[in-house]
């Protein structure tokens, strides 16, 4: 059983406007850090999948069909 797709896509990067000023640094650093977060629980849930398939397969060990 391969990993979700939506679990391996390239977490999206924050557009960084050419002028950028105080209060748009604060908006895009907020931004950023919502990016972050969401790719770690991407991330949380891959090891999550990774531990339910491998805790499977030791279940299944020995078991010949």
């Amino acid at each position: 059983m391969p990993v979700p797709a939506h679990l391996l896509a390239d977490c999206p990067l924050p557009v960084i406007p050419d002028e950028l000023t105080y209060g748009g640094a604060i908006l895009l650093l907020t931004d950023a850090m919502k990016t972050i977060a969401d790719c770690n629980h991407d991330k949380r849930a891959i090891r999550e999948f990774e531990q339910m398939r491998a805790s499977g397969a030791e279940s299944n060990k020995g078991n010949v069909l």
